[in-house]
């Protein structure tokens, strides 16, 4: 019977993409996509959730679309699955009182800003801009406080190992054989990223924070001796690359922040001591790298590797120097937006100013600068708050220290990991916001709901999964990819 749905919505879509070609080409993307989203439902609703990861979270050429118009507004390519994936898991699976009330505390925040934005009147288009990643946050996180710890989840960690590798590769022919990648492509150089310097070519893509989170993982793991480094190669060999091939200061402050998070769940001096060892080891590989610089001019490939640590030294390492920072444009940028955030904060400190409200004047050329910089903030938590008052930032932090505390009380393998991916995240977001980002905005409410599923299960035994899927007795990512993948159940697809 499935087979014969499929030929006969084949025939369908098909006949209905021509007819739309011919007569309205603008919408004909839409309404294709969403008849297929529908028909996966139907037939592999599980399926919403891999796509959902695929197209949120890998790095992809330009010439592939991750989002077309329809009507005036663009519509993101894992969006349509975004949906089906929240339907599919509010009906399908059960979540625990707890793990329900931190969802929806996180949900309250993104009301309270509607509701202020709404009786404030801002302008609809704005308030959607706003309102469109946290909310997707908030849909992410009701997902994975229920589907954590069944097959589907085991199954999603594969899917993600595929998106990094891929991802990896995409962005390393970005990097050597300038394939023009999706997302940000720059000159690694703090002066002027969009000169011709011969500095390194900086990527920025939708793979790069879900890497990060990984390392910040996989460190954390390390240093709390839960996982050693040679058998996390699986995630993070393409992730390092990822990461690396970013260019990006942020990658230190949430590296630094997880290390220092995993070791105060640790607490103990062998910790701290693997912490300053993998500290000590990363300087002195790079002041290698550095020191061969002659010797690798004359290999082949070399000229690649010195132009990548110099630029990484010039840009992130010395980018880290208060001298240089006074003088970073972008450095700059952001302390004027926090001076122009605090302004707004303190004209309406409990309830905020909603989302759409305009916190700064327009400025500069740009259409970032004219139409989107005054609306969107590098300091997530300032612009929460602006947006929907101490209030709706008190719900917000609600969902996220409480199961961060559970976790430092109760750490486990699962926990330590999950809960430093995110501390990780959290500090990057002082200076670049995950939840604010167009896809990160997935990976963010990912690791908030499934950290509160994992406190919820090592309270209530020791750190042992449910059944439907023993993570930590033998994690992912702590080897390869199982060739044997757990078969998902007909009643779970």
């Amino acid at each position: 019977m499935r087979r014969i749905l499929v030929v006969g919505a084949g025939v369908v879509l098909t006949t209905l993409a021509a007819g739309l070609i011919v007569r309205q080409a603008s919408i004909a993307p839409f309404i294709v996509a969403a008849l297929v989203a529908v028909l996966v439902l139907v037939l592999r609703p599980a399926w919403s959730i891999y796509l959902t990861l695929i197209f949120a979270f890998a790095a992809l050429p330009t010439a592939i679309p991750t989002e077309f118009e329809v009507g005036g507004s663009s519509i993101r390519v894992h969006e349509p699955f975004l949906v089906l994936a929240f339907v599919y898991s509010l009906v399908r699976f059960q979540a625990s009182r707890r793990a329900n009330l931190l969802a929806m505390a996180f949900a309250a925040f993104v009301a309270v800003g509607l509701l202020i934005a709404f009786a404030s009147q801002n302008p609809v288009s704005k308030i959607i801009f706003d309102a469109r990643p946290v909310a997707e946050c908030a849909a992410v996180i009701f997902i994975a406080v229920r589907l954590y710890g069944t097959e589907i989840a085991r199954r999603c960690v594969v899917v993600f190992t595929w998106i990094l590798w891929f991802s990896a590769l995409i962005v390393f022919a970005g990097a050597t054989l300038g394939v023009s990648v999706g997302g940000r492509t720059e000159e690694a150089d703090l002066a002027n990223p969009d000169a011709v310097s011969g500095a390194a070519t900086r990527l920025l893509t939708s793979a790069t924070f879900p890497a990060l989170a990984v390392l910040c993982a996989i460190t954390a793991l390390v240093v709390a001796g839960k996982l050693r480094l040679r058998s996390s190669w699986v995630l993070g060999a393409p992730a390092l690359v990822i990461v690396v091939l970013s260019f990006s200061r942020n990658s230190i402050l949430a590296l630094g922040v997880a290390v220092l998070f995993a070791a105060l769940m640790s607490r103990t001096v062998s910790s701290t001591t693997r912490a300053v060892g993998i500290g000590l080891t990363t300087v002195a590989v790079f002041g290698l790298l550095v020191v061969m610089n002659p010797i690798l001019a004359g290999l082949p490939g070399g000229a690649f590797i010195n132009t990548q640590v110099a630029s990484y030294a010039s840009r992130v390492i010395d980018g880290l120097n208060s001298n240089v920072q006074a003088s970073d444009i972008s450095v700059q940028f952001r302390v004027s937006e926090d001076g122009w955030l605090l302004h707004g904060l303190s004209t309406s400190p409990v309830f905020g100013h909603g989302f759409g409200f305009a916190y700064k004047p327009s400025a500069g050329r740009s259409s970032f600068t004219l139409d989107y910089a005054p609306y969107y903030a590098h300091n997530f938590y300032l612009w929460a708050a602006v947006k929907s008052g101490l209030l709706g930032g008190l719900l917000m932090l609600i969902s996220i220290v409480d199961p961060l505390w559970r976790a430092l009380r109760r750490p486990s393998f699962s926990t330590i990991a999950i809960a430093s991916a995110l501390t990780g995240m959290l500090g990057s977001s002082f200076v670049a916001p995950v939840a604010l980002s167009a896809t990160s905005s997935v990976l963010f409410g990912l690791l908030v709901g499934a950290l509160i599923a994992a406190t919820e299960q090592s309270k209530t035994s020791a750190d042992k999964p449910l059944d439907r899927a023993r993570l930590d007795e033998n994690p992912v990512v702590a080897g390869r990819p199982s060739r044997g993948l757990p078969t998902v159940p007909k009643s779970a697809r």
